[in-house]
């Protein structure tokens, strides 16, 4: 049988041109031009440049104009969103620096940068971080002293993800490579009751998971994928290597659904029923080579058993048994489903989308399996579906609030919920297993309290939780 498997505000930039021959009242020369050290301003507001108050001179209207905050030059590697003063801006400006009032740039991202000085406190002239990182900037920004979050975004300086996960308040957010999805509700105030009363959510806060997984690179994937994509969700391609191997075309359209959140996952190398460790391997580096990322999950071709022992010794987890009807996998330590044997829905030939919604389950992570789309000219394609029924179903689930998110990062999500114990209030630990993907993150409520971990405090978001990593292996509420 043939395969049952899947998965810059535009910142205003004046650059005054100031004599390096030039002196201040009392002889001091006024910098080195009054650029900061030749530095440009940060995109999103910057602090007074090296030259601004003048290297020994006095606080006269030559000096502190040469270092305003817009006209002066700040460090050389500023981050969108405003840096500390370059080294040699002091607190003498008659001007002094303002910090930087505009807001950062548009969609930019807070933080390849923190400024020349690291991040240093302003002089009295000017105040660090008044200017906001920019819409839309990334998690991992650089922080600066006193300055706001993004709209939307954490306290490094941007917004946590794609999916409209903002923050607020304090902290410093983590990289979540498995939320960039969030639940619609908003608004909701950070908890202020007694410290404690830790709650893992299930399926990072929505009523439950759906993951959509496609299996054997089929023509018709491709085809189709601007329909799929435009369902919202995430999926997962189980590519098997032997048979993409070679057609660079094919891979370049894999490779860019990537940047859209879809995951690629190993299908192994030959397809071959009978658990083989170097096939699954060869996979492994077919997709890093060709895709540049670990397959973190494998199905078993032809939903073989035997893959099930096989594969803890190259991969996080497995999609075994498939069929329908199939079990679905629930949320917590109740759960004793095996990472290494997940379940999979397998809809018949052109099942109506009606049938396939009814596999969706609150409280509970379905997931589908789905070789490829009934075109006409896809007669290799096993059990073929309709296009049109698979998006409804997709579409459905978006819209009822399931979590439609690729197997890797749910798995993530539902293996850590099972490692911090939920008797924990106010602390708890926990050990990832082998081959644990990095930067996954889990969702938390509390009663009240501060959060942290590794002594960084964690933000709120006002979706309705806290988001902690899991590769810390530790949190407090304090």
């Amino acid at each position: 049988m043939y395969s049952k498997h899947l998965i810059s505000v535009t910142a205003l930039l004046f650059s005054v041109a100031c004599s390096s021959a030039s002196s201040d009242d009392t002889g001091g020369t006024s910098g080195t031009g009054g650029t900061g050290a030749s530095g440009k301003t940060g995109t999103g507001g910057s602090q007074p440049g090296s030259g601004g108050s003048g290297m020994g001179g006095t606080t006269g209207t030559t000096g502190g104009t040469g270092g305003s905050s817009a006209t002066g030059g700040t460090s050389a590697a500023g981050g969108t969103g405003g840096s500390s003063p370059a080294t040699g801006g002091s607190a003498g400006h008659a001007t002094g620096g303002s910090g930087g009032s505009g807001a950062g740039t548009t969609g930019g991202t807070s933080g390849s940068g923190t400024g020349a000085t690291g991040g240093t406190t302003p002089g009295a002239g000017g105040s660090a971080g008044t200017g906001n990182p920019g819409t839309g900037g990334a998690p991992n920004g650089g922080m600066h002293a006193g300055g706001a979050p993004g709209t939307g975004g954490s306290a490094m300086g941007g917004m946590t993800s794609s999916g409209g996960s903002g923050g607020s308040g304090g902290g410093t957010a983590v990289k979540c490579d498995n939320l960039t999805l969030a639940p619609s509700t908003t608004g909701v105030a950070r908890p202020s009751g007694a410290a404690g009363g830790m709650k893992v959510l299930d399926w990072a806060g929505f009523k439950g998971a759906a993951s959509f997984t496609f299996d054997d690179n089929r023509p018709s994937q491709m085809d189709d994928y601007s329909q799929l994509k435009a369902t919202g969700g995430h999926f997962t391609w189980f590519v098997v290597g032997n048979w993409l191997n070679g057609n660079s075309s094919t891979i370049a359209k894999y490779k860019a659904t990537m940047a859209d959140g879809m995951e690629m996952a190993n299908h192994t190398y030959s397809h071959q029923s009978g658990g083989s460790q170097s096939d699954l391997s060869q996979n492994e580096t077919f997709i890093m080579t060709n895709f540049g990322v670990n397959a973190n999950s494998m199905a078993a071709p032809n939903c073989d058993a035997s893959w099930a022992s096989v594969a803890p010794s190259v991969m996080f987890q497995n999609r075994g048994p498939c069929g329908n009807p199939v079990a679905t996998v629930g949320a917590g330590s109740s759960d004793k489903t095996s990472p290494f044997a997940l379940p999979a829905y397998l809809p018949a030939t052109d099942e109506a989308s009606d049938t396939m919604n009814k596999a969706l389950t609150d409280g509970q992570w379905r997931i589908f399996v789905i070789h490829g789309f009934d075109l006409g000219d896809q007669p290799n394609t096993y059990q073929p579906v309709s296009i049109g029924h698979v998006t409804a179903t997709i579409s459905t689930a978006v819209s009822k609030g399931y979590w439609v998110e690729g197997i890797s990062n749910v798995g993530a999500y539902w293996q850590a919920q099972k490692l911090i114990p939920a008797a924990s209030t106010t602390s708890a630990m926990w050990t990832l297993p082998a081959k644990f993907p990095k930067n996954m993150c889990v969702r938390i409520t509390t009663t009240g309290g501060t959060v942290t971990q590794k002594g960084q405090t964690i933000p709120w978001n006002d979706h309705g939780y806290y988001e902690i990593g899991l590769d810390a292996g530790e949190v407090t509420i304090q």
